[in-house]
């Protein structure tokens, strides 16, 4: 997603609602509690990030380019359920590059952006880890397995500990704002409070060999990758972040595309 200083299209995230005829109906904007000054989620063609991520060695548009191994040479330890972390490591950032580039090379292209706030729900953060992990788990049931998926945890100033997920929806499958609630009501084990959950499509995810796709893709995945390690986000074309701290895993991937 574009920063607001450089943006030049700002779109929202839109509260994920039931769908019709395979167009999703608008809803609201993040409310301002839980606001930050950068947009949370966008699928534009005019933001120069999407290009950034999208000329790295590995172009993760591309069915047919090579993963490479290289691009970020390093990487830290492993995160444990009592380990804590300020960011993600290059050797991290390494692995989503190449989940996201398996995910097409699978026919399951990572096509729809999501984010849930867990600190708005009442979750610490140490909670928001087992919520995530729930979560997915519908996720996959309702999906009946046909699905890929990444994360990424952040734990920023203002916002408070929430997740961004890139997953694969298979058309046909309409997530629904009844369903993702429910889930969400699950997780926590509350009652669901408006705006906790947001979602978007990402534009030409349906031709995933197109250079749509690629720079819309890029945009919303180096947004998620915003809280990685600078060399990292120079590599992308984006400014870094602070992601906060984060208790135990601060990301991951289905095991069909990263084996975590």
């Amino acid at each position: 997603m574009p920063d607001a200083a450089n943006a030049t299209s700002r779109v929202n995230a839109r509260i994920l609602r039931d769908e019709s005829n395979g167009h999703a109906r608008q809803g609201s904007e993040f409310p301002e509690a839980i606001k930050k000054p950068e947009i949370t989620a966008a699928c534009g063609t005019d933001s120069p990030f999407g290009t950034g991520l999208a000329n790295l060695p590995l172009h993760v548009g591309c069915a047919q380019s090579p993963a490479s191994k290289t691009i970020f040479p390093h990487g830290g330890a492993r995160n444990s359920a009592n380990r804590t972390s300020d960011y993600l490591t290059p050797k991290k950032a390494q692995k989503l590059i190449e989940a996201a580039h398996r995910a097409i090379q699978i026919g399951r292209p990572l096509n729809r952006h999501i984010t849930i706030h867990w600190e708005a729900a009442g979750l610490s953060d140490r909670e928001a880890m087992q919520a995530t992990t729930a979560f997915l788990k519908y996720l996959r049931e309702w999906l009946r397995g046909d699905t890929a998926y990444l994360w990424v945890r952040e734990n920023g100033e203002g916002k408070g500990s929430h997740v961004h997920i890139l997953a694969h929806v298979p058309r046909g499958k309409a997530m629904s704002g009844a369903i993702s609630q429910r889930w969400i009501r699950r997780c926590t084990g509350k009652p669901y409070q408006r705006d906790l959950i947001h979602t978007r499509k990402v534009r030409g995810s349906d031709h995933p060999d197109s250079l749509l796709y690629t720079e819309n893709f890029g945009t919303v995945f180096s947004y998620d990758l915003k809280g990685a390690e600078p060399s990292v986000t120079m590599a992308l074309g984006r400014e870094h972040k602070p992601g906060g701290t984060i208790i135990g895993k601060r990301c991951g991937t289905s095991r069909n595309i990263g084996g975590d």
